[in-house]
């Protein structure tokens, strides 16, 4: 049965699954779902009185601006005035190990090496959340390149204590003493850095 209009955000792809939890890969072993259940020092919780489903502070919008790197798709912008270091919402995808074995033994095998929502959430023990196949407004969330002078939200650790878990989450970038962060204005698409090691392993893919 196909969700109800009100059950995802205006805008959803209607052909893919939206997540209100994170979904566990069937590749997780023990000790990626301890690690996962084992709270970081310095880690910030997700917000008491946050929603489970659609968030009430973005929405998913067409772009349609020639110049905009991502014309044809569609980016996050927000719903509302967000003050700095507001938190915005989590990324949920399915959480993987980011090499597996396969079945007949052979050379480790990344399955999700070459998707464009890939996030890490712990390089030491090779964790990351994939929202290809699956996920939230979050996935949505496009590069800052091409688009603005800087960021004006990051990813962030965050620690989920409903369910005694770690994520990643979407932040408007802090203030901070150089005062970089000022906020993002109703209407304003919401914009992070990929990094990097993102453009780096797309360069010659025409892509970006």
């Amino acid at each position: 049965m196909p969700p109800k209009a009100e059950d995802v955000p205006k805008n959803w792809p209607p052909a893919l699954p939206y997540l209100r939890t994170p979904s566990h890969s069937s590749s997780l072993t023990p000790d990626h779902i301890s690690s996962l259940r084992k709270r970081p020092n310095d880690t910030l919780s997700i917000p008491a009185n946050t929603p489970k489903g659609p968030c009430p502070l973005v929405k998913i919008t067409p772009i349609t601006t020639p110049s905009h790197p991502a014309n044809g798709q569609s980016g996050l912008f927000a719903a509302k005035d967000l003050k700095p270091g507001t938190f915005i919402l989590q990324y949920l995808g399915e959480i993987h190990p980011t090499t597996s074995v396969h079945p007949d033994g052979s050379l480790p095998v990344d399955p999700h090496a070459n998707s464009n929502y890939d996030l890490s959430l712990d390089r030491e023990l090779g964790l990351g959340i994939d929202a290809d196949k699956r996920g939230n407004e979050a996935r949505f969330i496009n590069d800052y390149r091409g688009v603005a002078d800087k960021p004006n939200a990051e990813f962030k650790e965050i620690w989920d204590e409903r369910r005694k878990e770690r994520g990643m989450g979407v932040w408007v970038l802090p203030e901070g003493k150089s005062g970089k962060g000022k906020g993002v204005r109703k209407g304003e698409e919401i914009l992070v850095s990929y990094g990097r090691g993102f453009w780096g392993a797309r360069k010659g893919d025409g892509e970006g």
